[in-house]
């Protein structure tokens, strides 16, 4: 394991030992650093009425048990207190380690031994083997009491708040959009469990239309046959309008009251908030319009939708009113409320993320998007390409509209609204412009970039660099469109589209923990994320700050040959059915060179640190009207490298508060792979120029154009083998065209620039 404590802030000795006291650890100023080891070691073990027998059970040497070691003349060398703290953090001399020195070393350990003081506050705020930090450990476990007041630690705010009297409620807040058009404003059904506190508080909100459920059956017959030809687009020029939304006013008298009505019973909820909670974070999870209990229809990722979940914001800080119940007669205010709110969540949650934080909206103080979208064209379209998510192929927006429309799922709801929902489902389904894979008015609508100005929250991404599902462009097209004064952070993982709040190598949690009790809690601390935090892909469980995403002003170039090659964009029908059947048996036999493609090798003269949006130099023609092009970049050769899905290290061992939602501890794998796919990327040569532009491809007539692969980090070294792949269709992510045509490649015009971080 490695220990990166980006959570950790620096402090002086002074604020040290006040914090420590505190948390009942004492440090008289006539005893020695051994004695004051004995006592801190003592205090770790409270739950023992003997200590002594703790003490026994450890070790200060190969042959001295720790009790003999205090009570001994044996003096306190760095080597002896590695020991001691390896095994307050859960580690097991003679079974997770031998040479205490050697180890020490391969886990990178923070802690250099000098001040014992300061050493043993870098203790607590060290993660333990099974992934808490031990502060975190020893409070789960009754080291102070749980009062429901807030206690901090390194800028960090304490599990002290109970779980077991916290308030469950339900209420309904009335939004500024009719999306169904039945003349009243939409009521959003709002779930919320807050923590008792005789104040107010912050919450973490996860927009979500999935917390109410999903209509799978609906969505899976919505699903597209991928099997079908690459069209021939008419040409011209695509305009747009920035979007336009109409809002509706507050209708009616409400009696204002103190309680709500409705208690909330089991949801699922989002581990990072189940941290938060019992830190005196309130969670908010917030289904939206069209879900089940809520009102109005499913607009799928455009402001109307934004604009509802922008809404409970805005009742949280007394702007917007909220009703007990769908009569709308009686009125709650949030008066538990501080008014400041991060958001949470993966995927389409951390979308929502994203659009909320471009409406300006004042209370939004953090945006955590995990893998999120910033403009839905680059998630269902690509360069004037139809093209699926990854390991969804034939899904559209008209299918997850679908799957998230869950106020169908109560019949009486469906009896009422189902016909309204028809029309707009209809009117969707004509826009998505799905036979061409043109960008339009529907898409710009659903385009959070245009509004990244407005941002004003504290920004911080998650994302993987093989996540083939929200690909990594979206990422990055965010975290260069914010306003340059934003704080913005970027946590870029070698992960596919999963979550990092439970990875052993990455204090992520408790990272966020201190960034929101400073933004949201008021915390007086010099928490500062660095601006890019990198999951090196050389070696397990290593991260790196890096200052800038991509901006590289130096290029590795590499000319693609001094040829002439043909792909063949048929297949057999054989061939073609069984890569329709199985995409992952079209991409296996893709890396190995075996489908209709060009494959140009490189062996690197020198390392490679790829930082950014490679770019392919293309000079070639189509044998017809039309034509697509496909590229993959991979490190090629057998090596050990970071596999995508993390794996469990320890079943439910995270504590998340004091003994309740323990979370698995995980971990991305590091083992023995043929290849690895850096990046990839897909473009219709119609749209080789310009997004809103759609062009005639002559037949059998050169064209030169470049365009880009996702962007990325990775490193090579000097020797390694990179491999381009080109070839047309795509049974992943693209129409899977079987017209019989080629393109020609020019490799000796052709050539790859890579954004490189080595000179």
């Amino acid at each position: 394991m490695r220990y990166n404590q980006y959570s950790y802030t620096p402090e002086t000795n002074e604020i040290i030992l006040a914090e420590m006291e505190s948390m009942g650890f004492s440090f008289p100023s006539n005893h020695s650093d051994k004695q004051h080891l004995e006592t801190f070691v003592r205090r770790t073990f409270f739950n023992y009425k003997n200590t002594d027998y703790a003490l026994k059970s450890l070790v200060a040497d190969s042959k001295t048990d720790l009790l003999s070691f205090f009570t001994s003349h044996q003096e306190l060398t760095a080597e002896t207190f590695y020991i001691i703290a390896f095994q307050l953090l859960e580690f097991v001399p003679f079974v997770d380690f031998d040479d205490v020195e050697k180890f020490r070393k391969d886990v990178n350990f923070p802690i250099i031994y000098g001040n014992l003081l300061e050493n043993l506050y870098q203790l607590l705020n060290t993660r333990t083997k099974n992934g808490n930090l031990l502060i975190d450990k020893l409070v789960s476990n009754g080291l102070i009491p749980e009062d429901n007041t807030y206690h901090y630690f390194n800028g960090k705010s304490l599990a002290t708040f109970t779980s077991h009297n916290a308030i469950r409620e339900v209420v309904y807040v009335e939004s500024c959009v009719d999306t169904d058009k039945d003349s009243l404003p939409d009521l959003i059904k709002v779930s919320i469990i807050r923590p008792q506190f005789d104040g107010k508080i912050p919450a973490v909100m996860t927009a979500s239309p999935y917390h109410q459920g999903t209509n799978d059956k609906a969505s899976d017959k919505a699903l597209y046959n991928m099997n079908v030809d690459l069209i021939k687009k008419e040409t011209g020029q695509i305009t747009v309008h920035d979007p336009e939304l109409h809002l509706v006013e507050p209708q009616g008298q409400a009696t204002l009251v103190e309680q709500t009505e409705e208690t909330l019973g089991h949801i699922g909820t989002y581990t990072l908030n189940d941290y938060l909670l019992p830190r005196g974070f309130a969670n908010l999870y917030v289904s939206g319009v069209g879900t089940k209990d809520s009102d109005g229809l499913m607009t799928s990722g455009d402001y109307y939708q934004i604009e509802a979940y922008k809404n409970v914001i805005d009742w949280l800080n007394g702007r917007c009113r909220a009703f007990t119940d769908h009569t709308r007669q009686r009125e709650i205010k949030a008066t538990w409320s501080n008014g400041k709110v991060a958001t949470t969540g993966i995927s389409y949650l951390g979308t929502l993320s994203n659009g909320l934080a471009t409406t300006g909206v004042d209370g939004l103080e953090v945006i955590i998007a995990e893998a999120g979208i910033s403009s839905w064209y680059n998630y269902y379209r690509e360069n004037g390409l139809v093209t699926s998510p990854g390991g969804y192929p034939g899904e559209d927006f008209d299918s997850l509209t679908e799957l998230t429309y869950s106020r169908n799922l109560l019949a009486g709801e469906r009896l009422r609204h189902d016909a309204e929902y028809q029309k707009s489902l209809k009117t969707l389904k004509a826009n998505l412009e799905r036979e061409t894979g043109d960008y339009n008015q529907f898409w710009h609508d659903r385009n959070y970039l245009i509004h990244a100005h407005k941002v004003k929250a504290e920004v911080v991404f998650t994302h993987g660099s093989q996540d083939w599902n929200v690909k990594p462009l979206n990422v990055y097209n965010m975290f260069h469109a914010l306003p340059q004064d934003i704080k913005k952070h970027l946590f870029f993982h070698n992960g596919a589209h999963v979550y990092m709040n439970n990875w052993q190598s990455i204090d992520f949690r408790e990272s966020m923990n201190a960034l929101l009790s400073k933004k949201l809690l008021g915390y007086n601390s010099h928490f500062e994320l660095p601006t890019v935090i990198w999951q090196d892909n050389s070696q397990a469980q290593s991260w790196l700050s890096l200052k800038n995403f991509g901006n590289q002003e130096h290029y590795t170039h590499f000319n693609l040959g001094s040829t002439t090659q043909d792909i063949q964009n048929a297949y057999s029908e054989t061939d073609y059915k069984r890569f329709s059947k199985t995409y992952q048996t079209f991409k296996n036999e893709l890396f190995d060179g075996k489908v209709n493609q060009v494959t140009v090798d490189f062996t690197l003269e020198k390392d490679l640190f790829l930082n950014g949006l490679a770019k392919l130099n293309l000079r070639l023609k189509s044998s017809t009207d039309k034509g697509l092009i496909s590229a993959q970049l991979l490190d090629l050769g057998q090596a050990k490298r970071l596999t995508p899905i993390p794996g469990v290290l320890a079943p439910k061992v995270m504590d998340n508060g004091r003994f309740y939602m323990l979370d698995h501890l995980m971990e991305l794998p590091f083992k023995e792979t043929p290849h690895r796919v850096i990046t990839k990327g897909f473009l219709n040569l119609q749209n080789r120029n310009d997004l809103l532009t759609v062009e005639e491809v002559t037949p059998d007539q050169w064209l030169e154009f470049s365009f880009e692969l996702q962007p990325t980090i990775y490193k090579m070294k000097i020797g390694d083998t990179l491999r381009l792949v080109l070839y047309t269709t795509d049974f992943e992510h693209t129409v899977r065209d079987n017209t019989d045509y080629h393109l020609t490649i020019d490799l000796a015009n052709s050539s790859l620039d890579v954004p490189d971080m080595v000179k």
